[in-house]
C-alpha cells in the first residue's frame, strides 16, 4: 500500500424507498461505494427484502475479502461478476427471467499502489480528486438517459398538479427503455451479471502526492450539484474538506422536503438513498 490516511468521513443514508440499497465500503487497501438498483417489475427473487441490497452486500463482502490481492480492478472485478453470476443462478434454480428483473449497481472503487491509486467506475457514482488542482471523474454515458426522462417529466401537462407516483408512472415507458440499454454499446455500462461492462469502464490511474483529499459519491449525494444545481460540482470537494460531508447533505434534504412533490425538480425518488466517502491522504 502507497498510502498513509490522515482522516476520513462516511454518510451512508437511506432515501425515502423503504430499503437502503447503497452500500459503501474501506480498508486500508482501498475504498468504494455501491449504488444498487432494483428490477423495474419490483420482483425480489432472491431476497425478502431488496434483490438490490443482497447484490450490494454481496459485492461488499466481496471486496472486503479480495482488494487486498495484487491483482487489478478490473480483474478482481471481472472474477467477482462470474462468481455472482454462479451464486445469482443457484438462488433462481437456473430459472431464465427478464432482463428487466435483475438488480444492478453503480461503483466507484479505488485501490491503493505503491505510488498511484487505481480507479474503476461503472454507472452514475462520481469519483473527485484534489491534490494540485480539483478533478470529477464519472460516467457522463448515462447521464444523458436520466435526462430525457428528466425532459419528458419538466413537460407533463398540469405537472404541478400531479403526485410523485403519477409524475414516474406517465414516464415509465421511457424508463424502462433506457433500462433495456444497460451494457449495451449504444447504451450504458454497470456492474450486473455482464464482464463486457469491466473493458467498457471508466478506468485510470492517479499518482499519489501528499495532502490529497478523495470523495466518492452516489448520485445521490452528487445530485446537489449536478442535479439540483445548489452548489458547482466542481467545488463538492472543498465544500467537504472545510465543512464536512454532513453540511453536504444536510443542505440535500432540506432541499427535497421543501420539493417534497418534486415540482422544481422531477426525479426518480423524492430522496434517493445518498452515499459519501472522504479521505484525506498522503504518500509514504
Amino acid at each position: 500500500m502507497g498510502v498513509t490516511l490522515r482522516n476520513y468521513s462516511l454518510i451512508c443514508n437511506q432515501g425515502t424507498s423503504g430499503v437502503n440499497e447503497d452500500v459503501i465500503g474501506i480498508t486500508p487497501f482501498g475504498a468504494w461505494v455501491l449504488d444498487g438498483a432494483t428490477g423495474l417489475n419490483k420482483k425480489n427473487l432472491v431476497s425478502k427484502e431488496s434483490d438490490a441490497k443482497w447484490y450490494v452486500n454481496w459485492w461488499d463482502e466481496y471486496l472486503y475479502k479480495n482488494i487486498s490481492s495484487d491483482k487489478s480492478l478490473k480483474v478482481i472485478l471481472g472474477e467477482g461478476i462470474e462468481l455472482v453470476t454462479k451464486v445469482y443462478k443457484d438462488k433462481l434454480n437456473n430459472v431464465d427471467i427478464e432482463k428487466l428483473d435483475m438488480p444492478s449497481s453503480s461503483i466507484c472503487i479505488i485501490k491503493y499502489h505503491e505510488k498511484y491509486i487505481e480507479y474503476l467506475i461503472l454507472g452514475d457514482c462520481s469519483l473527485f480528486i484534489k491534490n494540485r488542482e480539483v478533478n470529477v471523474i464519472k460516467d457522463a454515458r448515462i447521464c444523458k438517459f436520466d435526462d430525457s426522462v428528466f425532459e419528458k417529466m419538466n413537460s407533463l401537462e398540469g405537472l404541478e398538479n400531479m403526485s410523485f407516483d403519477d409524475i414516474k408512472s406517465s414516464v415509465m415507458d421511457l424508463i424502462i427503455s433506457n433500462r433495456l440499454k444497460r451494457n449495451t454499446p449504444d447504451g450504458y455500462w454497470i456492474l450486473e451479471f455482464d464482464k463486457n461492462a469491466i473493458e467498457n469502464s471508466i478506468y485510470g490511474y492517479i499518482e499519489i502526492e501528499n495532502d490529497t483529499k478523495i470523495m466518492i459519491t452516489s448520485d445521490g449525494l452528487s445530485s446537489i450539484a449536478n442535479r439540483y444545481d445548489i452548489f458547482e460540482e466542481i467545488e463538492l470537494i472543498d465544500l467537504a474538506e472545510k465543512f464536512g460531508i454532513q453540511y453536504i447533505y444536510d443542505k440535500l434534504r432540506k432541499f427535497e422536503t421543501e420539493d417534497y412533490k418534486t415540482i422544481k425538480f422531477p426525479r426518480f425518488k423524492v430522496k434517493d438513498d445518498s452515499s459519501c466517502i472522504y479521505l484525506h491522504i498522503d504518500k509514504n
